[in-house]
């Protein structure tokens, strides 16, 4: 039994570039369904390493996943990150392999964990809205009606720019901080996490178009209240955001994507923009 208890760095990763590791990154961040990241991931694994199949466990959740034909050997691991534990996942091969495969291994699996574990707070926060919005069942019909979810998708402006100026491992930093900001700021009840590079999620249970504005109003002022300051530039720290709402979608994918097309419209209009997507 391995064990992968901090997420190697950029820098640290042995068996793919920057530029590889990076498009990786963002792969996985595009699905917050956990069985989906999960089938990309294994998808990723067979094409850069002989393995015969992938299993993950996670008891917290009751949930068990598997991808491909069981082999002879395997190795484990005890996913942990953030000091948040992810499950376990097992890779199995048909024969023994060295260490290299299993470094490889490893470096792809530190690279998909912070998607992982967004994916299950995303998860979580789902299965809470559920359980929220479950009335008896003489009111579900009137109530079910006059309720919505938001998703609200942040992206800093000049993200890129500043990880050239000043590292990933700085650029990391100000994602985290703006992260704890809006976390603190919020309502319990909202979850704030990462996707990303310079991408923030807002889950917004119970939350339709109408308030979800007032929500981006106050997260604009949260942003506001911080400064960026380097050895180059000094200045207030801004986002766009694009909004999207569950009511007429059928899948998380679904709703991330439109928010993704709203965000986008949003950075089209220039900086600490918000556009709602409109069907």
């Amino acid at each position: 039994m391995a064990s992968i208890t901090k997420l190697r760095t950029s820098e640290s990763i042995r068996f793919f570039d920057h530029s590889v590791a990076l498009s990786l990154v963002q792969a996985f961040h595009q699905h917050l369904d956990l069985k989906r990241l999960l089938a990309v991931f294994w998808s990723q694994s067979a094409a850069v390493f002989p393995a015969s199949s992938l299993r993950y466990r996670n008891a917290d959740q009751n949930m068990e996943v598997h991808f491909g034909s069981a082999g002879h050997h395997s190795a484990s691991y005890n996913l942990t990150y953030q000091n948040e534990k992810l499950g376990e996942l097992m890779f199995t091969f048909a024969h023994r392999v060295d260490e290299d495969t299993l470094a490889t291994a490893e470096d792809l699996i530190a690279l998909v964990m912070p998607a992982v574990k967004n994916a299950l707070a995303y998860r979580s926060a789902c299965r809470a809205a559920e359980l929220a919005r479950a009335q008896p069942a003489e009111k579900a019909s009137t109530q079910m009606m006059d309720t919505d979810d938001g998703l609200l998708l942040l992206g800093i402006d000049g993200f890129r720019e500043i990880r050239q100026r000043n590292g990933a491992a700085w650029a990391q930093t100000i994602v985290e901080t703006v992260q704890s900001q809006l976390q603190e700021g919020l309502r319990e009840a909202d979850s704030v996490f990462q996707i990303d590079d310079g991408l923030l999620a807002v889950l917004l249970p119970r939350t339709p178009r109408t308030d979800a504005l007032g929500v981006a109003a106050k997260v604009r002022v949260l942003i506001g209240s911080m400064h960026l300051r380097d050895a180059q530039v000094t200045g207030q720290l801004t986002a766009c955001m694009g909004i999207a709402c569950t009511r007429g979608t059928e899948t998380a994918e679904q709703v991330l994507q439109q928010a993704r097309t709203a965000l986008q419209e949003a950075r089209d209009a220039g900086s600490n923009s918000l556009r709602i997507f409109q069907d």
